[in-house]
């Protein structure tokens, strides 16, 4: 049949038949001029994300003293451990506020939908 009659909302599919849901994980990375949509990995910190698919996300250390890769989550904080000793040691606590982290240190704890920016200071 060339023109099919589309079904009603009523009798669709729900989206969990097909694998997905409205939460669907995604991490979306903004680098400076790189912006990707990726999978999200527990375990790995969001500079790792980046690197793994070719943003360019500054960095230098990845020990969390030189916050090149500082960045700004700005959604899906709650997907994230806990900030670390370096990042306490290097950032303002007006700077958690604002939701910013060091991407070299900032983990995914589990899937979900996560937006990051790269925001260095210089």
């Amino acid at each position: 049949m060339l023109f099919e009659k589309k079904k009603p909302v009523s009798e669709a599919k729900p989206l969990e038949e097909f694998g997905t849901n409205e939460l669907e994980a995604t991490m979306q990375l903004k680098g400076r001029t790189i912006e990707k949509t990726v999978v999200p990995e527990p375990g790995k910190t969001i500079l790792q994300h980046a690197k793994d698919h070719e943003i360019d996300w500054q960095h230098m250390c990845k020990r969390g003293t030189c916050a090149r890769c500082r960045c700004q989550v700005l959604v899906g904080a709650e997907f994230l451990e806990e900030p670390t000793e370096a990042e306490h040691r290097r950032l303002d606590p007006e700077e958690f506020d604002d939701g910013f982290r060091l991407g070299c240190q900032t983990v995914v704890k589990m899937p979900g939908k996560i937006i990051a920016q790269n925001k260095t200071y210089f």
